[in-house]
Order: structure tokens, then C-alpha cells, then sequence
């Protein structure tokens, strides 16, 4: 019978319900991880050019500007690249969209017309007019039984049709009104590429001119750079012997501990104890990875990790073995994760430096004008720990930030919330 073939087309359209769920559900994940990652970067694109704001009539920040500049194009670049691929999403989006609306749309025109000749078919049989006429017309038991069985089947399969009938037409409103939404979103997205491309230009041309200024003060710079290589290497014995110290310390305490112990004729064993606790701080926060706390509210890395080439002296390669952080808030800073105080000391060019123990991991805060916590001290995620110091150079309230595992450096910018 007609309605019982006309079945086929149902899977068909479950299925197409289906990816429409799927690709919704996927491009939801990855629309939203975009979304993110552009908010996250025009946060960071605007404490940049409150600093550039800040120190623009500052002659003696011009080199401070130039990175910030310059970190500023390359988050702009990348910003642009992220708005070119939600673009790219979206259009996908569309054609995707697109096509579930031709296929739910052909569904409901098949389902139309099968609804139709169904109708048909059954006027032709009369089951419309008089089911009971249509069962005792039957010619002996076994055709009623399968005329009952006909109609049993066929009132099923009629509500079944019209619930899918009202399930598409519903779909494909839903898929209208989102495809306008979609081309309104992805019209929004174009306008901000552009808008975002006019202000790289403008902001290229500006990291130009300043490169320029910079090149003419190439004497005063060559200056700052050899004293800035000094204080490095000072900053770098320093936290060497502090955690050499620290170490030694550590072992040393653990020999004692392991001595036997006369009065009870056993061993004492606090040195597994230690080695335990250092062991668990270690796990704990190697863990945060990514997760740390900045060591200043709102702070902004003005210069990275690593070696870098120098905007003026290309064959000078400059070497940092943490991070620079300057505080746009205020000039309170905290510790990064709970940890127990290494040692302070001061160095020339960096002023006060604290170093927090964490297992085997070591966070060092330089550039402090204040330390507020004193050696052996215990210290809490976020807790004040010092004030910012100003940098030499331009008078910005500025952190330098390292981070180390035993003697290796280690780059903060990945530990530290994104």
C-alpha cells in the first residue's frame, strides 16, 4: 500500500535533523572559541595604547614605546587574522546552513506530496468516508483482519506525516531567521577587518617614525644597553646563589634529619617526609600551569622571554630570562601561587628582587621598590608580597618577572592566566 512506501522518506529526514544539530553544535564550539580569543586580544590591544597614551610626550620612553608598538602591531595582526577566520567560519556556516535549508525544504515538498496522494489513496478505498463500511466489505476473516490492520497502520502513519510536515515548516523558519542573523554578523565582521587594517596602518607608519627617532639617539641607547647587560648579569648571580643557597640548605637539612636517632635505636625518617612535600608542591604547581596569577592586576608584558634582536642594533642580541610587566592599575604585587620566600636581596638596575619557592619550581619578582615579606615566610596565591618600582629609564611603574626550575629558566608568559 502507498502510505506504507511513503515510510522511507522519514529516516531521510531524521537524518538531516541530525547534521543540522551536529554542524550547529560544532560551529557553536568553534565560533565561540574565536569570539574569545578577539576579546581576549582587543583587551590587550587597548592597555597597550592607554601606555603608548600615557608616556607619548615622554623623549626618554621612546625605546619603552617602540615595544610596546610593536607587540601592539603583531596583536593587531593576529587580531585581524582571527577576524578573517570567523569570516571564513561564518561564510562556511552560510553555505552550510544554505544547503540544510534546501534539503529540509525538498523534504517538506516530498512530505507534502506524499501527505497528498496518502489523502488520495485513501478516498480512493473509501477509508475516509466509512472505516466500517471499508472493515465489513471485506471479502471473509483473513481480508478484514488485513483491511483492520490497514487502517490501524494508516492512522499511525498520517499523524506521523503531519508531525513531520509541522516539525520541518518549524525548522526551516528557524533556519531563515538564522541565516538573516548570520549575514548580519558576518557584515559586522568585514566592517571591523577593515576598520582594524586602517588603524595598522596608521599605527605601522607610527612604529616607523619612531624607529627613526630612535636610530638618531643610537648613542644614548648603546649606553643603556650596556648597562642593562650589567644589571642583567648581577640579577642572574643573584637568584643563582639564592637558589643555590636554598638547595644546599635543603640537602643539608635532610642529611641531619636522616641521622639515626640514639634514644630510640630507630632511624628518623622526616627526610622521605620533605622530600614528599617538596615532590607534592612540585605536581601542585606544575598543575597551574597557565593558571597563575599575574603578580600585578592588569599588567601588560612590555618586553618577552628569550633572545631578541634590538630595534637599533640588529647584530646585538638581547637576552631576557623573564618577562616585563608593567602595572596600569596600581603598584601593588602579589604572589603568583602559595609558595614559602627563598630570600630578598637588592641588585643595581632591578633594585629589590624576591624570590617564592614552590617545590622545586622558583618565581622571582624584581624591580620592587618594597619588599613586605620577610625570609622563610609562608605566602598565599595573590597575597602582597612588595610595591612596583619605577623603570630607570621612563619612570613606568614596571615587575620583572621570572620564572625557574631548579637552575633552568623557564618562559612566565605561558604560566601566568590567559
Amino acid at each position: 500500500m502507498y502510505f506504507l512506501r511513503c515510510k522511507k522518506s522519514i529516516p531521510s529526514f531524521i537524518f538531516i535533523l541530525f547534521l543540522c544539530f551536529f554542524s550547529i553544535t560544532l560551529g557553536a564550539q568553534n565560533k565561540q572559541d574565536l569570539t574569545e580569543k578577539r576579546q581576549n586580544l582587543l583587551k590587550e590591544i587597548n592597555k597597550a595604547a592607554k601606555l603608548l597614551s600615557a608616556t607619548k610626550k615622554d623623549k626618554k620612553a621612546a625605546l619603552d614605546q617602540y615595544y610596546t608598538l610593536q607587540r601592539q602591531v603583531e596583536q593587531r595582526t593576529e587580531l585581524i587574522e582571527t577576524l578573517q577566520q570567523e569570516i571564513a567560519f561564518s561564510n562556511q556556516s552560510l553555505i552550510r546552513t544554505s544547503g540544510a535549508i534546501n534539503d529540509l525544504q525538498a523534504d517538506m515538498n516530498r512530505l507534502e506530496l506524499e501527505y497528498g496522494e496518502m489523502a488520495r489513496q485513501a478516498y480512493r478505498d473509501k477509508i475516509n468516508d466509512n472505516k466500517l463500511l471499508f472493515l465489513f466489505s471485506a471479502e471473509g476473516f483473513s481480508d478484514g483482519l488485513k483491511r483492520w490492520r490497514y487502517i490501524q497502520q494508516y492512522d499511525d502513519y498520517r499523524k506521523k506525516q503531519a508531525g513531520l510536515i509541522i516539525e520541518t515548516r518549524a525548522s526551516l523558519t528557524e533556519k531563515l531567521n538564522g541565516i538573516e542573523i548570520k549575514r548580519a554578523e558576518l557584515d559586522d565582521l568585514l566592517t571591523a577587518t577593515e576598520n582594524q587594517q586602517q588603524i595598522l596602518k596608521k599605527e605601522l607608519s607610527r612604529k616607523n617614525g619612531l624607529l627613526k627617532n630612535l636610530k638618531a639617539d643610537e648613542s644614548r641607547i648603546s649606553r643603556l644597553i650596556n648597562r642593562k647587560k650589567v644589571a642583567h648579569r648581577k640579577l642572574s648571580a643573584a637568584i643563582e646563589n639564592i637558589i643555590a643557597k636554598e638547595i644546599k640548605s635543603r640537602v643539608g637539612s635532610d642529611r641531619i634529619n636522616a641521622t639515626p636517632s640514639k634514644k630510640a635505636g630507630t632511624t628518623a625518617n622526616p627526610t622521605s617526609r620533605n622530600s614528599s612535600s617538596i615532590a607534592a608542591s612540585s605536581t601542585a604547581f606544575r598543575r597551574k600551569k597557565g593558571q597563575l596569577t599575574w603578580p600585578v592586576k592588569n599588567g601588560l608584558i612590555t618586553r618577552h622571554f628569550g633572545k631578541q634582536s634590538h630595534p637599533i642594533h640588529k647584530q646585538v642580541q638581547i637576552t631576557n630570562n623573564g618577562i616585563d610587566i608593567r602595572a596600569t592599575s596600581n603598584n601593588l604585587v602579589g604572589a603568583i601561587y602559595d609558595g614559602q620566600v627563598a630570600g630578598t636581596q637588592y641588585v643595581p638596575g632591578y633594585q629589590n628582587t624576591l624570590i617564592i619557592q614552590h617545590g622545586n619550581y622558583y618565581s622571582v619578582y624584581s624591580n620592587l621598590e618594597k619588599v613586605n615579606v620577610k625570609k622563610g615566610a609562608q605566602v598565599q596565591s595573590g597575597q602582597l608580597i612588595g610595591i612596583a618600582g619605577k623603570n630607570s629609564q621612563n619612570g613606568t611603574l614596571e615587575v620583572h618577572l621570572e620564572i625557574w626550575k631548579g637552575k633552568q629558566r623557564m618562559n612566565p608568559a605561558v604560566w601566568l592566566s590567559r
